[in-house]
């Protein structure tokens, strides 16, 4: 039986989020990107929506800065940069293999900055993801390692679909999926607050401020950490 420590679980779980987050924000970046042509401003909808500080100066400004600034924290790299972090840290863990697609990303997006086909580019960032996810299922042995890294990736697709008012057939995949994985046990949760969310998910006038609220309240700081 593996000993998996409260700070390898922390970065277990972050991957899985982070990882989503990335996966999650280029898609609809790539949506702005295209109402942008036709409405300018709407970089600032975007911002409210993924409820995002606009310090941006423009539609140039934001999809330049939103894309690719390290600096600016709510950034594509600056998250994927906090996956790669994470990884990092678990690289015995994950194995060289599955590490060098998160590593990949990162060099992808970064080289992606003032491309002619920047979109194309980005596109490779999302396939690098979904290559990582894969190989987390074919060469980590530990259940316990999946399925906390799947209970960060559905908890968060939740808490931005939430943020992006999404209707409630959007919100039943995740939800299910994520109840599936921390019923396994893997986790410390708050029971209660996973059914304040599922009662509010599942009904047909969402409270979304309330379920951003709550969804960030299921994970207990202190883990259960024996698989």
């Amino acid at each position: 039986m593996d000993i998996i420590s409260v700070v390898e679980m922390d970065h277990i779980y972050w991957l899985g989020r982070y990882t989503e987050r990335v996966y999650t924000t280029i898609l609809y970046y790539f949506k702005g990107r295209d109402r942008m042509i036709e409405d300018p401003e709407f970089y600032i909808t975007y911002c409210r929506d993924f409820t995002i500080p606009n310090c941006y100066a423009s539609a140039e400004d934001f999809l330049l800065k939103y894309a690719f600034d390290e600096e600016n924290p709510d950034s594509i790299l600056s998250n994927l940069n906090r996956a790669y972090d994470n990884a990092i840290v678990l690289r015995h863990t994950l194995g060289t293999e599955t590490l060098s697609y998160m590593e990949l990303a990162v060099n992808q997006l970064k080289n992606s900055k003032g491309s002619a086909v920047e979109l194309l580019d980005l596109q490779k960032v999302l396939d690098d993801i979904l290559a990582f996810w894969a190989c987390i299922d074919d060469y980590i042995d530990s259940e316990q390692i999946r399925s906390v890294i799947k209970i960060g990736r559905h908890l968060e697709r939740l808490n931005l679909y939430l943020r992006l008012r999404k209707s409630k057939e959007c919100m039943m995949k995740p939800f299910h999926m994520l109840v599936a994985k921390l019923r396994k046990g893997y986790l410390d949760y708050d029971k209660d607050a996973l059914n304040l969310l599922g009662m509010n998910v599942t009904s047909d006038s969402i409270d979304y401020l309330d379920g951003v609220r709550v969804s960030e309240s299921i994970i207990k700081e202190k883990y259960n950490c024996i698989s």
